[in-house]
């Protein structure tokens, strides 16, 4: 009785432990979010048990029922057949790539397996040492028959209690430490990190292949065991386990360090782009105020200059028509002056005035419509230069991919920003030809030839919606990609 009890707390340890593993780590399927991770527990715990103890696994594993195999190897295919069931059970629970429930799952039985053999070593030596005691009582008779045969039994079940206890008090310190270096979680990790990540596990789990095809081999009555053998391995396969596991959690550590270092220099790229931003708004504003001045000092000159010419033409004749297109060329060239300085779009802000005058300017030249209402949400805390780094960059974008239309193809851009609740929306669209792809992460491909300017701009704007915890969205439909961009205030109304 004790003995299954034993079992059945094993094996709801283990349960746990891959369900700690688990949080944080990939996120609960949204039908599941209330019930779901108790039921993934229970599972777990009923499917490892089952395996472990069922006559009927055996006889289909093993073809007897009391699960006695003459070699070691053949643990093989219920390792496998349990591996296999662990990972329907994550698949059908949790969310998220495949390939990401894969590599959880190969970190959980490498450390596993790792942390039996490591404790395996110790515990084996400390059980041979106690025999080794109550024999040589036995030969020297200072122990009778009957005590040693009990003893021998409480050595047994707390022996089994000792190993159980040992290697999944490892396993939990091993994860632990490991969840420390959870950066992001697993399912944001690009594959080729995943690949990365896996090796040290994949690596762990041939060495417990290769372990359990040469651990013992049966033949008779007579049992072989590697250690017997080769008394080194009481060494080797435990420094070698944690070798394996030090490797496991290392290999998590150096890749978070790695990107939280891409981190800091895309947010450093960040701050220099703003900076950027920041000086060609001022310098745009120190032309603008130039202009306003010397517009002010040329009317002054065309008021003379009218006044002159009107003059010279005689004070109440009238006018010739050389007069006439003398003073009609002054008013056009002052209407033109003017129309310099006009500002096609009022935002509220002078920031996002200039960025947005600047692209009708560009756009212009290109013979792009643009068209769109924009008010700068002064009452959300949105700080301007972010919101520019949104609009040059989406506008840019979409001023790229109206270039690349036909000279007979509609060329437009219509934009729309507008408060709703704590909310600022940004809906940017325009006509193109072509669907741009997306790439791992769910960011745009580009099809420029400077991809990793392209691609610093996209990451930019993602910092931008990610600082408000906004989301950024984009479609294809009828010649006409939209972007909607959804900022939440950082203050009320």
């Amino acid at each position: 009785m004790a003995e299954y009890a034993l079992d059945w707390a094993e094996y709801a340890v283990k349960a746990g432990l891959l369900l700690y593993l688990c949080k944080d780590s990939i996120m609960v399927k949204e039908k599941y979010r209330s019930t779901g991770k108790v039921l993934f527990f229970i599972q777990a715990l009923l499917i490892g048990y089952w395996l472990s103890h069922s006559a009927w696994v055996d006889r289909m594993l093993y073809g007897n029922e009391d699960g006695m195999i003459n070699n070691s190897s053949y643990s093989i295919i219920k390792l496998t057949v349990t591996f296999c069931c662990s990972f329907l059970v994550v698949d059908i629970f949790y969310c998220g790539r495949k390939l990401a429930k894969l590599y959880l799952l190969l970190v959980f039985y490498t450390v596993q397996e790792m942390s039996r053999f490591i404790w395996h070593s110790i515990w084996s030596l400390m059980l041979h040492w106690c025999i080794d005691r109550l024999n040589a009582e036995i030969i020297a008779q200072t122990l009778e028959t009957e005590r040693f045969f009990i003893l021998i039994e409480y050595l047994q079940f707390f022996s089994f209690l000792l190993f159980a206890v040992g290697y999944l008090a490892l396993m939990f310190a091993v994860f632990k430490i490991y969840k420390r270096y959870l950066a992001k979680q697993v399912d944001e990790i690009g594959r080729q990190g995943l690949w990365f990540l896996m090796l040290t596990p994949v690596i762990g789990m041939v060495f417990d292949v290769l372990w359990r095809i040469s651990f013992y081999y049966q033949e008779g009555a007579k049992i072989e065991f590697m250690y017997d053998r080769h008394g080194s391995m009481y060494v080797v396969v435990p420094v070698f386990a944690a070798l394996c596991l030090i490797c496991i959690v290392m290999s998590r550590k150096i890749y978070s360090d790695l990107m939280r270092s891409e981190e800091q220099k895309n947010s450093l790229l960040f701050y220099r782009q703003q900076l950027s931003d920041m000086t060609a708004h001022v310098r745009e504003l120190e032309q603008l105020y130039d202009g306003i001045r010397g517009m002010r000092h040329d009317i002054n000159n065309y008021v003379a200059d009218m006044e002159q010419l009107l003059f010279i033409s005689g004070e109440g004749e009238q006018l010739s028509e050389e007069v006439r297109q003398e003073a009609g060329q002054y008013l056009q060239n002052m209407q033109s002056a003017a129309q310099r300085l006009t500002m096609r779009f009022a935002t509220g802000n002078p920031v996002t005035d200039v960025i947005l005058n600047r692209k009708w300017q560009m756009c212009e030249q290109g013979h792009i419509v643009l068209s769109g209402d924009l008010l700068y949400p002064s009452c959300l805390g949105i700080e301007v230069f972010d919101l520019g780094i949104l609009l040059n960059n989406a506008l840019d974008n979409a001023i790229e991919a109206c270039k690349k239309l036909g000279i007979d193809e509609k060329k437009e851009i219509m934009f729309r920003g507008y408060v709703k609740g704590r909310m600022f929306f940004l809906e940017i669209k325009n006509t193109c030809n072509t669907i741009p792809g997306t790439k791992e992460g769910g960011m745009l491909q580009t099809t420029k030839q400077d991809e990793w300017r392209h691609g610093l701009g996209m990451s930019n704007m993602k910092s931008c919606v990610e600082k408000y915890y906004g989301t950024m969205q984009f479609e294809t439909a009828d010649g006409l990609f939209s972007l909607t961009i959804m900022l939440q205030g950082m203050k009320g109304d």
